[in-house]
């Protein structure tokens, strides 16, 4: 707020100038007119010869010509003042999202890092001072273990964020059954939230495509997670996999809240959520679906978000052949 007041003041003060500086050439341009008109009038006394009509002339031209250079100069410079300052404080907007970003991010690592941390000390105490049957410690230590494994994932997610970034993410191209690998992750999900309902919808003819099963968990894991997060309770996640032409067509909609149209580009963005980290309700560090975008966008696939019917989103991936 304070940068904007300054940037402001300083805005209207350079303004100001440029305009009092155009008047003050101005004024000094019409002095040596009017000066230089006297002195030609000084030198012929009869104002009627073709030597003072010439000189007056020159006068006018001279008057015309100086005119035109202020103008031009003038308007020169108040355009790359204004293109000037409006990278200028492009820049500093730009800076005060990011910075915005990188908090909202900070507080979310910080609250996705204690969460599992706490379960698994809590199920670690409590095997520890009380004496459990068998099947109730192996509850609890099948529960640590997926909070361990959630905080691989979240390592794993700020790892390969940067190495897209600077370019260094490996792509390995094997055969790749979307099908299974959907079946692997739904069963995963179902253990994790046994709550969850998830509906499949595949194709029979849907064959490997060429890609790394690594990075295609990572994708289907994180748009799974993305629909559980904002789903509405008690409703279904559906998982379409079908065949369009010659493409492949992967769809992933909840019954959630939905997504603004004006957002809907944004959410692909590294660290962007919707919303205050201080208020907003659901887990997450803006990385995933970040993720998702930059690997399908390596493997030159495209993904698309759109509005589902009656509410929630639709996550589209196409796969071209």
């Amino acid at each position: 707020m304070k940068f904007t007041i300054a940037y402001g003041l300083v805005f209207m003060y350079v303004i100001a100038a440029i305009v009092f500086w155009g008047y003050s050439l101005q004024k000094a341009s019409q002095k040596v007119y009017m000066l230089e008109k006297e002195n030609v009038s000084l030198k012929n006394e009869l104002h009627r010869t073709d030597a003072y009509n010439a000189d007056l002339q020159k006068v006018e031209d001279g008057r015309i010509r100086r005119t035109r250079q202020y103008w031009g100069e003038g308007t020169t410079f108040l355009v790359l003042t204004l293109i000037a300052s409006g990278i200028v404080y492009y820049a500093y907007y730009r800076q005060r999202q990011l910075s915005k970003l990188q908090q909202n991010f900070m507080l979310s690592v910080t609250h996705e890092l204690k969460t599992p941390i706490a379960g698994i000390k809590l199920n670690m105490q409590t095997i520890e001072k009380r004496k459990l049957d068998e099947e109730l410690q192996k509850k609890l230590v099948r529960s640590a273990i997926q909070e361990t494994n959630r905080l691989n994932d979240l390592c794993n997610n700020i790892l390969w964020a940067t190495q897209i970034e600077n370019k260094k993410l490996a792509l390995y191209s094997e055969q790749v059954s979307l099908a299974e690998l959907i079946e692997e992750e739904m069963e995963e999900f179902m253990v994790r939230h046994p709550q969850m309902q998830i509906q499949t919808n595949i194709s029979k003819d849907i064959e490997p495509i060429s890609g790394d099963c690594t990075w295609w968990k990572l994708i289907l894991s994180n748009l799974i997670e993305n629909a559980r997060k904002y789903n509405e309770a008690g409703t279904p996640i559906v998982i379409n996999l079908l065949k369009q032409r010659e493409d492949i067509l992967l769809q992933i909609a909840d019954q959630g809240i939905g997504i603004p149209d004006e957002e809907k580009n944004k959410i692909f963005d590294k660290f962007y959520r919707s919303g205050d980290e201080n208020t907003r309700k659901t887990g997450g560090t803006g990385l995933g679906l970040f993720l998702v975008k930059k690997i399908l966008t390596l493997y030159k696939y495209d993904i698309s978000v759109k509005n589902n019917s009656p509410k929630g989103s639709i996550f589209e991936i196409r796969i071209c052949h």
